[in-house]
């Protein structure tokens, strides 16, 4: 970036890989997104408050996380992929988070009940309907009570995707899982109806706030959940 020679860019696979190959989108809607989780979580937990533990759960080449340092000086920050690259890379590249690799299967090596908030952006779209619930069982044992749970999914957006047989499951609230390749690959895509995660949480999250993603056809919004761990 000849702007800022000084910020560290993964390579260019990892963007191409994770999001999109561009450097300033990666830098800058990496910083949009995390202000908007922080504005967007903060109406529900005191998110700016010393000791708050912050796990990105899914973290990819850092393209939020490296941001929340700077503005989430206070928290003690985490953050996992199963991508050992990734981790790698952001472990020598950026301060001031806690970087450790993870499966792609649970669990994590955290003890119960250890984090306030905890972000998955765009990590169960890549999940296979086992995984859906063997992580929601983990994140569920690692949050706090009362604790946060911030994810997103692709919901109502993204049906024009579908074809007539998956669209027709999608609408009696079945998941839909695009399993051609590994599980993690950014080809690996589920498709989450609204009421299929309202069971999946059952009993474990209250749903604080959902937000649905707008419909554009170039580039769809994924629905944006709040969830509280019940106590």
């Amino acid at each position: 970036m000849n702007k800022h020679p000084d910020i560290e860019i993964p390579p260019d696979f990892f963007l191409y890989e994770t999001y999109m190959l561009n450097y300033e989108v990666y830098y800058n809607d990496g910083l949009d997104t995390a202000r908007e989780i922080i504005s967007l979580l903060g109406k529900q937990y005191d998110i700016l408050h010393k000791g708050t533990r912050c796990l990105d759960w899914g973290c990819g080449p850092a393209r939020v996380t490296r941001h929340l340092p700077g503005l989430l000086p206070e928290a003690e920050l985490h953050a996992v992929d199963y991508n050992e690259q990734y981790i790698n890379w952001c472990k020598s590249k950026i301060k001031g988070i806690r970087f450790e690799q993870t499966n792609i299967s649970p669990p994590t090596l955290y003890p119960d009940a250890y984090f306030n908030i905890v972000m998955g952006l765009s990590v169960f779209t890549h999940l296979s309907e086992l995984s859906h619930y063997a992580w929601l069982n983990e994140l569920y044992r690692i949050i706090k009570p009362g604790g946060i749970l911030f994810i997103t999914t692709q919901g109502k957006s993204y049906e024009y995707k579908l074809s007539a047989d998956e669209r027709h499951k999608f609408n009696e609230a079945e998941l839909i899982i695009r399993d051609r390749v590994l599980e993690g690959n950014r080809l690996f895509s589920a498709f989450q109806p609204p009421h299929f995660i309202k069971s999946l949480i059952k009993n474990k999250f209250e749903v604080i706030e959902f937000i649905a993603g707008e419909k554009n056809h170039k580039s769809p919004e994924q629905d944006k959940w709040v969830l509280k761990k019940i106590e």
